[in-house]
């Protein structure tokens, strides 16, 4: 069973989401909260797997939550769930290292299989993560450090481009022929190895140096 918290400061929201989870198979609301200091003092006594985060409240924000998260619990998955669709918002909270970004009118059904595919490979865009892709990869100003030229394995960009496309642990085993358990450790290695936070660091590291093709990720997608 995956394990969420809500936090959103709107109750009326925040209450109708954790009702519509609880429908999901495979998951289960443990946690709400109004603010993101209501989180982090119940996150002390009820463990969590994966976040749904909003990033306009008061007193301390999405961004200054996603900052403690990520410093006092590296295991847990943060999903962006927000009005805010705007390139600046978006760069922003990828570069910080969040595993999900979704805008508020995304669909139920969307949002059950962003939160299973998280679990299961890491991260989960919204079904226009290509062109946001596209356009923080042509945006100047977002750089990635060009000392860092990195050399992966075959079997590594399978394993990049597959999840890229969207393909679970399971459906990368059979299409490789190899076990889930493979899959998981090959993930986690090449976020080791490279130095990179999440799955989603690693394919924009792809992408910028047209390591993989986004135009084979649409087709795919």
């Amino acid at each position: 069973m995956i394990r969420l918290a809500v936090v959103d400061d709107h109750t009326l929201f925040r209450k109708s989401l954790s009702l519509l989870i609880d429908t999901f198979n495979q998951m289960t609301i443990v946690i709400e909260a109004g603010s993101g200091i209501e989180l982090l003092k119940k996150l002390t006594t009820e463990p969590i797997d994966i976040l749904l985060l909003d990033l306009q409240m008061p007193e301390m924000n999405g961004f200054d939550v996603c900052c403690q998260i990520k410093e006092m619990y590296p295991d847990i998955k943060i999903l962006v769930l927000t009005l805010m669709n705007d390139l600046e918002t978006v760069k922003k909270a990828i570069t910080m290292g969040v595993n999900g970004y979704f805008t508020k009118n995304t669909s139920p059904k969307e949002l059950e299989s962003a939160i299973l595919n998280m679990h299961d490979n890491g991260f989960y865009f919204e079904k226009n993560l290509t062109s946001i892709i596209k356009e923080i990869n042509n945006n100047s100003r977002f750089k990635f450090d060009k000392n860092k030229e990195l050399v992966f394995t075959m079997r590594e960009l399978e394993i990049i481009e597959l999840t890229a496309i969207g393909l679970k642990a399971k459906e990368i085993a059979e299409k490789l022929f190899i076990s889930t358990k493979t899959v998981n450790a090959h993930k986690q290695n090449i976020q080791q190895k490279y130095g990179f936070e999440t799955m989603m660091s690693a394919i924009l590291y792809c992408v910028h140096h047209n390591i993989i093709d986004l135009h084979n990720i649409d087709k795919n997608r």
